[in-house]
């Protein structure tokens, strides 16, 4: 197990969290069920063959950026080529930087980045990014703030890379879990991952998400939707759920899985990919332009339903 630094436990469940690495909650245990939900790496070795694909790292800005530039309010806004083989910008740098705890119990935390203009790869805004947990008997729920604490008006667009592991319930075989999602319309990627404006009519894999009745094993998958509301994954073999809620800002989800079935990821993303180059103004994709001063606040929550005791 990789370095966790922050241990809450409550109402039946338990979470491990590095205030080291941005926050993530690596380790998300529901004890009555025996349900471990969030896919956990093993050691540092694990962690490394993919650092996105392990508990629920924040993402500022989520996702890719063609060119690594964008233009917002007439300012050009360069950051890190970090994906020269797209030539994109990919997921920021929150989710490796360390936090400070600023309060601490048994069922709490409470965690502040705070970046001055340009310390945050290049992005010449002052802002601080707080993730706040509380673990009890509703399971783990985020509340997190962002405040502008720049003169000008500042882009925000913020995702969660969250990994669920498959299978969550020791015993059970990936084929006999179903995921349930309010999927909208599939946005069409390009080579290079970037959106492409273009949408697909649903489909059967649309059809399954909506009657939660997909299976997440057996192809690969990497889609963007437009989606809302809860992401459920069912053990149909134990009628344990795991649900991922997230609150109306997040109106995307980016999903990705592997065709063995070891894990699902659903990232509850607030603007659509690239949003700056896309045909209409980005704040119709989702963009949050804030006000100097202004704060703005997002909620997720993971918890865990038993279906047999229904």
């Amino acid at each position: 197990m990789i370095y966790t630094d922050i241990h809450l436990r409550s109402g039946g469940y338990g979470a491990d969290i590095s205030s080291m690495r941005g926050g993530i909650c690596y380790r998300l245990v529901h004890i009555p069920t025996g349900s471990d939900i969030l896919r956990t790496p093993r050691d540092e070795a694990h962690l490394a063959e993919n650092v996105y694909l392990f508990g629920n790292p924040p993402l500022f800005p989520p996702n890719r950026i063609l060119g690594a530039s964008f233009v917002f309010d007439g300012r050009t806004y360069t950051l890190p080529l970090n994906e020269p083989e797209t030539g994109c910008h990919i997921h920021g740098a929150l989710y490796k930087l360390p936090f400070a705890v600023e309060k601490q119990t048994e069922s709490t935390v409470r965690l502040v980045y705070h970046a001055k203009a340009g310390e945050y790869i290049g992005f010449p805004h002052a802002f601080t990014y707080v993730r706040e947990y509380l673990l009890n008997g509703d399971g783990l729920t985020e509340t997190d703030e962002i405040v502008n604490e720049s003169e000008l008006p500042m882009p925000w667009l913020l995702a969660y890379h969250t990994t669920f592991k498959i299978p969550f319930c020791e015993g059970s075989k990936p084929t006999q879990y179903r995921v349930r999602l309010n999927t909208g319309r599939e946005e069409m990627r390009t080579e290079k991952f970037i959106p492409t404006g273009v949408f697909r009519e649903p489909g059967a894999r649309e059809e399954a998400f909506q009657s939660g009745n997909y299976v997440p094993c057996g192809k690969h998958l990497s889609a963007f939707y437009e989606a809302s509301g809860e992401t459920v994954l069912t053990d149909s073999r134990t009628g344990v759920s795991v649900v991922y809620d997230a609150d109306v800002q997040f109106a995307y989800r980016m999903l990705y899985q592997t065709a063995e079935g070891s894990f699902f990821t659903c990232e509850p993303q607030t603007a659509a990919i690239d949003c700056f180059h896309l045909d209409l103004p980005p704040q119709e994709y989702g963009l949050i332009a804030l006000s100097p001063g202004e704060r703005r606040i997002f909620r997720t929550r993971i918890y865990v339903r038993n279906e047999s005791l229904k």
